[in-house]
Parts: structure tokens; C-alpha cells; sequence
């Protein structure tokens, strides 16, 4: 009997645990912003996405245009704009979830970015997709930390500009696309994960395109690879 009484206190205990972790899911909300670009000529920006699906492109006339899609009211993203010294400064996290979701959990997020501007882009992915069509971004710099998950990242557009790149390989899938006709360096510090190059040639400890060292602008890439795999493309 005894035992029955603490099996059963166990079973109310883990069930009291786990509603109490789960969080509810709600009616789909579409919230559309718009960050100012001001007097700014030039913006860091630097966005958080914890999981669920997200794209950035090119082609806001503002710094920044953006839709959030989204069924988990904590996950509303949290949005800082500033303009200092005509330096723009915008941040996106997503909102902070206290558990998991009691069903089926929707976070989408497009972003829209500023093309006349030079741009340094941050970014932290955690679980999830993500689409970075960059090529039309005046980008001075990329940051991004992968996650988990499925990422392209393209960023093979016509710089006027040096840009250097830094991405941290996580657990997944990544394909980046790189310039052909623009120099492309590749140093990589190298996980348990894999790298697929046929696009480039061995130069020293590094990767080069065709086009190294004959172009006055260079897109210079750090990689270091986490348990997945990246995959170097040209176009």
C-alpha cells in the first residue's frame, strides 16, 4: 500500500511538472513593423532567433521591414532601435518561453533589410530554418552563430566593399553561397563535421575561388565547423 501511495504521489508530481512547463498555444498573430532608418548612414543590426523558421533579405526602404508570425504569446519578439552618431542600432530577440509548447508551436519571422546602407549583421540561431538572401544587403560583415537546423546563406552579391564573414557551425545543414566572380578566402577551423569545397582550390591552410587575388574587393570567411555539415557553393 505504501508503495502504491509514493508511486502515485511520483506519477501527480511529474504530471504537475510537466503542465506546469508546457505553454499554452495560442490564436496565429501577424505583427508587421517598421524600423526608421532616420539620418543613419550605416547600422549594426543584430537578431536573436531561438526556433521556428526565419528568412532576411534585401529591399526595405526603411532600416528595417519585418512580419512575425506567431501562435506563442512569450515568443512576441523584442525589438531595440537606436540611432547614435548616424549609426543605427537595431536588435530583434525573440520573447523568452518559460517551457514548451502545449501543441503545435508557429514562429516565423521575414525580415526585410536596408540596401543603401553598409550593414553589420549578428546573428544567434537556436532550433530551426533559416534563409539569409544577403547578396542585395550593402554588407560590410556577417556574424552568425548556427544552431540547429537547415541555413542558407547567400551572400554572392556584387560588393563594392571588403567583407568578412564569421559563422560557427552548430548541428545540421548549411550551404553558403559565395561571389565567383569576386575573391573569396576561406580559412576553416575544423570540428567533427563535414565540408564539401568543390567549388574552391587549395591555397596553403586556406580555400580560394578563381577569382582570388585578381579582384580589388574580397570576401574573406572564417569558418568554424560545428557536428554538421557545410557545403561551399559559388555562383
Amino acid at each position: 500500500m505504501k508503495s502504491s501511495i509514493i508511486l502515485g504521489s511520483v506519477v501527480i508530481f511529474f504530471f504537475l511538472l510537466a503542465s506546469a512547463a508546457c505553454v499554452p498555444i495560442g490564436e496565429i498573430q501577424e505583427d508587421t513593423r517598421t524600423m526608421e532608418l532616420g539620418k543613419a548612414q550605416s547600422a549594426e543590426v543584430k537578431l536573436e532567433f531561438s526556433a521556428g523558421e526565419i528568412k532576411v533579405y534585401g529591399g526595405a526602404k526603411e532600416l528595417m521591414e519585418g512580419v512575425f508570425t506567431y501562435n506563442v504569446e512569450q515568443w512576441k519578439p523584442k525589438i531595440d532601435h537606436q540611432i547614435r552618431n548616424s549609426r543605427a542600432f537595431l536588435s530583434i530577440r525573440q520573447g523568452d518561453s518559460p517551457g514548451i509548447p502545449a501543441g503545435e508551436g508557429k514562429n516565423f519571422w521575414d525580415i526585410y533589410l536596408n540596401e543603401e546602407i553598409p550593414i553589420h549583421l549578428i546573428m544567434e540561431m537556436g532550433a530551426g530554418k533559416g534563409e539569409l538572401n544577403l547578396q542585395d544587403v550593402n554588407l560590410r560583415s556577417l556574424d552568425v552563430d548556427m544552431g540547429v537546423g537547415d541555413f542558407s546563406v547567400d551572400i554572392s552579391g556584387r560588393y563594392q566593399n571588403d567583407v568578412n564573414v564569421y559563422i560557427s557551425g552548430g548541428v545540421g545543414s548549411t550551404t553558403l553561397y559565395l561571389p565567383r566572380e569576386t575573391g573569396v578566402l576561406v580559412n576553416i577551423d575544423k570540428g567533427i563535421g563535414s565540408i564539401n569545397s568543390r567549388d574552391f582550390i587549395k591555397k596553403g591552410d586556406s580555400l580560394v575561388n578563381e577569382a582570388y587575388g585578381k579582384t580589388e574587393v574580397a570576401v574573406r570567411v572564417n569558418i568554424e565547423t560545428g557536428i554538421g555539415s557545410i557545403r561551399l557553393k559559388t555562383r
